[in-house]
C-alpha cells in the first residue's frame, strides 16, 4: 500500500516528536539534581558528610583559633602525661575556650561535629583523672581540627597537627617505658613528617624544618636503643622547632 505524501509527513512528524520527548525526558533526569541521600543502605546508614566548601573559601587563610588550639593541647598533653592534674585543668578550660571561639570563626564545617564529641569525652576523662583515656580523647579531638584545618589550603595547619599529634603518641608511649609501642610509632611519626614536610618549607623557616627533619631521625634512635634520656632531648629540640613552625604560620 503506498502512502500519500501527507500521510509520511504526519508519521515522521510524530516519530520525531516521540524521540524529542524521550530525549528532554532523559536530559532532564541526568541534569537535574543529584538523587536525595538515602536513609538506610545495605549494612546501616550512609555517613553523614559536609559539601565541600566554595573553590575561593579553600584558599582563605585558617583562623589563628586552629593554631592557638595546636599549642593549648601541648599544655593539656605535658600535664596528662606526667600526671600532673592541676596543669590538666587549666589547660582543659583554656582549650574548651579556645574551641568555642575556633567554632565560631570556622562555621559548620567537616570535623566540627565530630570535634565537640571528642571533647566531651576528653573533659569526662581529665575529670576522672584517666590518664589514657585523656590522651586517646585528646589525639582525637586534634585529629577532627585538623580535619578541620584541611579546608584551608594556604594554610599547613592540618599538616601541624598531624606531626604533632605523632611526637604525642611517640611521647605518650616512652613514658610508659612501652619500647615496642612507641617504636612503632616513631615509624607513623616518621612516614606523617616525610608527606607532610613539604608544605612548611618556606623561606623564614626552613632552618626549623630542616631541624625538625634530624630530631625525627634522632628520636627513633633513641627509642631503638631504649634511651629515654637521649629522647627527652630530641624532644625538647622538637618542641622549639615545632613551636616555632606553628607561629610562623599563625594568621598567614
Amino acid at each position: 500500500m503506498r502512502l500519500s505524501l501527507p500521510v509520511k509527513v504526519g508519521i515522521m512528524s510524530l516519530l520525531f516528536l516521540t524521540l524529542f520527548l524521550t530525549g528532554c525526558g532523559f536530559l532532564s533526569g541526568s541534569l537535574s539534581e543529584p538523587a536525595p541521600k538515602p536513609e538506610i543502605g545495605p549494612t546501616g546508614k550512609p555517613v553523614e558528610s559536609k559539601p565541600n566548601p566554595p573553590f575561593i573559601e579553600r584558599f582563605f587563610s585558617a583562623p589563628v583559633e586552629l593554631y592557638d588550639l595546636e599549642a593549648t593541647a601541648g599544655v593539656v598533653f605535658e600535664g596528662v602525661n606526667k600526671e600532673d592534674w592541676s596543669q590538666v585543668q587549666s589547660g582543659i578550660t583554656n582549650l574548651q575556650a579556645l574551641w568555642q571561639q575556633a567554632k565560631a570563626a570556622v562555621g559548620d564545617k567537616k570535623g566540627v561535629k565530630e570535634a565537640d564529641a571528642a571533647m566531651e569525652e576528653l573533659t569526662a576523662a581529665i575529670n576522672g583523672k584517666k590518664v589514657t583515656g585523656s590522651y586517646e580523647s585528646l589525639i582525637k579531638f586534634m585529629g577532627s581540627v585538623s580535619d578541620i584545618g584541611k579546608s584551608y589550603k594556604l594554610s599547613p595547619i592540618a599538616d601541624i597537627i598531624a606531626v604533632s599529634n605523632g611526637i604525642r603518641n611517640v611521647s605518650f608511649f616512652v613514658e610508659d617505658k612501652n619500647w615496642p609501642k612507641a617504636a612503632a610509632k616513631v615509624k607513623e611519626l616518621q612516614g606523617t613528617w616525610e608527606k607532610v614536610k613539604p608544605s612548611m618549607e618556606q623561606i623564614g623557616v626552613w632552618g626549623e624544618v630542616t631541624k625538625t627533619h634530624a630530631t625525627v631521625n634522632q628520636m627513633k634512635d633513641a627509642i631503638n636503643a631504649e634511651n629515654k634520656g637521649a629522647f627527652e632531648e630530641q624532644q625538647a629540640t622538637i618542641n622549639e622547632s615545632m613551636g616555632r613552625i606553628r607561629q610562623f604560620f599563625r594568621g598567614k
